[in-house]
């Protein structure tokens, strides 16, 4: 297949994204659309158990309030979440695989259990256990960018495009109308079904990866690549 592997996702995990498509011998092509900047919140007034977070920008973001929180366990969406908690000197509770709804559902059921959301200003709602309870904080929010001369024409090429959140899929997609970029060059790659399922149509192909994971995405890319 003609062209590269795109990578619209911002720092930091466009770095990691990067290294282990080159390790898979892809044609990697960073591209990112947006990046997270912080917003002012404060502690709810009560106790809490946990923190509860779906992406490391919860933390990252939080500023000066976090410094209140390190005494809390994390409940990590997923193993490089958690990592990035514990090198922020957080110790680990629960690790999650498939996102933060499964892992919520998964909780012991045997104590009540109070959890604060550290969340981004685009999240998912979550159902929670009779025995769980989430107060929700917005710790940041994703800034878009537009896309550059330079990359609709290296768009134009052809390639296949990762798409990590529904927010960055949407952006994309915006700006690809925006821009005239043909649609029908380029295939996607999509995290999560509902990734891809606000999309416009017209792309060359659209395919989930097996597992909500960065390695499973790019294991599909590479397929899709070939």
């Amino acid at each position: 297949m003609a062209g590269r592997i795109f990578v619209l996702r911002p720092e930091p995990g466009l770095a990691a994204t990067m290294k282990r498509g080159r390790t898979l011998g892809l044609p990697m092509e960073a591209m990112p659309l947006s990046h997270a900047e912080p917003v002012g919140w404060e502690r709810p007034d009560a106790p809490f158990d946990g923190i509860l977070i779906g992406s490391a920008n919860g933390l990252r973001h939080a500023g000066e309030a976090l410094a209140d929180l390190t005494d809390l366990p994390v409940y990590a969406v997923g193993q490089a979440t958690a990592d990035a908690a514990r090198a922020l000197g957080f110790a680990i509770a629960a690790t999650g695989a498939g996102g933060l709804q499964p892992l919520v559902d998964g909780l012991p059921g045997d104590r009540p259990l109070s959890l604060l959301r550290l969340a981004g200003a685009e999240h998912l709602p979550l159902a929670a256990p009779r025995h769980v309870s989430i107060a929700t904080v917005v710790t940041y929010a994703i800034v878009h960018r537009p896309l550059g001369e330079p990359e609709v024409a290296t768009l134009g090429e052809g390639g296949v495009v990762l798409l990590h959140s529904g927010a960055s899929a949407r952006h994309f997609d915006a700006e690809c109308g925006r821009t005239g970029v043909d649609r029908a060059n380029l295939s996607l790659a999509a995290l999560a079904p509902r990734i891809g399922a606000s999309l416009s149509e017209g792309w060359k192909s659209l395919q989930v990866a097996a597992s909500p994971d960065d390695a499973a995405l790019l294991s599909l890319a590479a397929d899709m690549w070939h």
